[in-house]
């Protein structure tokens, strides 16, 4: 019997991802912030550093630490000139921000169509939204796989758009040969409390373009050249010190922290290919790129089972198995906020013939067939081999009790 409906769960003691238990190098080094006073960044040296070994690390000349990663992606869209009226392609199939930093920017978020077999941007579907108005295409590496760059990357070459790399999930990812958020004109990584880099907040603008990077520095804190001297409108986008040194030392860490990723991932997958094909698929990299595993999405064959993806999820939950959420249940022009329109473009109202007929955000029939069907599975370096065992017994227990 299920646990949902009263029977013993399979793990007793439930899994629960979190991020590295914080070694006494980096106790030490918070400590010695806090005793010098130095909270913000200019006050400080850890967030420097981070810069630059993110910038190292990344293969790019410049890193810009932010407060948080939607303040990279607003920044970046900035920093190339995004401004009002114009249009940003984007997935619908990503969390909110990928889409509202446009907004944010005063532009149009547009939606292009996912791959079903990636989950990230189909590059065709892109193309048949670009107008003249397009500025920019935002690239979302969806959980931590790469979209497919090249192509991206030459439909921009042809329209004359810049390419912005979302690579918030995907800090390490790697597309032929080279470290996503790397690749495209400039890229936003983030250092929330569950991604790679786990900083509580916190991200990064990173490109190899210096008068961007310029730009995203002086975006980043109030568009001061000088001490109370305004050169432009910039935010407080600022990092502190203590998201620095804790950002620092993980990006360190990182090369270990994806090799712990990337054991568990096999191991649960290895579990789960008995119900591949026959009651879910799992999208997975190909053979020129290098997943990044912030989560694994498993996409529930809903039409073989008796009950909806949801029930399914909390069924997984129930088991002890808490790593297991829904990202994201609806394509984001399904969202109150993308009905309404809200913020789209000061520089053309909806009612301008420019957008009427148009952009009207009509369903996209791959991003509405996956939203339907995918359980997302958080992943941490904390998480074993035996984690993904209990997971993947989990998974087969719900799906086999449930299935028609």
């Amino acid at each position: 019997m299920l646990a949902l409906e009263g029977g013993r769960p399979v793990r007793e003691t439930p899994i629960v991802p979190r991020p590295d238990v914080y070694s006494d190098e980096v106790l030490s080094a918070i400590a010695e912030v806090l005793r010098a006073g130095a909270l913000a960044a200019h006050h400080g040296r850890w967030v420097r550093a981070l810069e630059e070994e993110l910038a190292r690390y990344a293969g790019v000349r410049h890193a810009i630490a932010t407060s948080s990663g939607t303040a990279a992606l607003h920044i970046a869209l900035k920093a190339i000139g995004v401004g009002p009226g114009d249009e940003v392609v984007t997935s619908p199939l990503t969390f909110a921000s990928s889409a509202t930093a446009a907004l944010h920017a005063n532009a149009v978020p547009v939606f292009a169509d996912i791959d079903k077999e990636t989950l990230n941007l189909d590059p065709a579907s892109v193309e048949e939204r670009i107008t003249e108005r397009t500025r920019a295409i935002v690239v979302v590496h969806l959980a931590g796989m790469p979209a497919e760059m090249d192509e991206l990357v030459k439909i921009a070459e042809r329209h004359g758009v810049k390419v912005v790399e979302d690579a918030a999930q995907a800090l390490g990812a790697e597309y032929r040969g080279r470290r996503v958020g790397s690749i495209g004109h400039v890229s936003a990584f983030s250092f929330y409390a569950t991604k790679h880099v786990a900083a509580g907040e916190g991200g990064a603008v990173a490109t190899d373009v210096t008068a961007y990077a310029e730009r995203a520095r002086l975006l980043r804190s109030h568009g001061e050249t000088e001490k109370y001297w305004y050169e432009l409108l910039g935010y407080n986008y600022r990092m502190t010190e203590l998201q620095g040194v804790l950002a620092y030392y993980q990006l360190r860490q990182l090369p270990e922290a994806l090799r712990r990723r990337e054991a568990y991932v096999k191991a649960l997958l290895d579990e789960l290919a008995p119900l591949e094909g026959d009651l879910l698929l799992i999208p997975r990299p190909r053979p020129y790129m290098r997943h990044a595993w912030h989560l694994v999405q498993a996409l529930l064959l809903v039409e073989r089972l008796s009950k909806p993806r949801d029930y399914v999820v909390r069924a997984v939950r129930a088991e002890g198995v808490l790593n297991a959420f829904v990202a994201y249940p609806a394509p984001l022009y399904r969202t109150p906020l993308f009905q309404r329109r809200e913020g789209h473009g000061r520089g053309c109202p909806w009612s301008c013939p420019h957008y009427r007929g148009r952009v009207k955000y009509a369903p996209l029939p791959n991003a509405e067939w996956a939203a339907e069907r995918v359980m997302s599975l958080l992943v941490t370096p904390n998480l074993t081999e035996q984690d993904a065992v209990d997971t993947a017994a989990a998974i087969k227990k719900v799906l086999g009790a449930l299935r028609r």
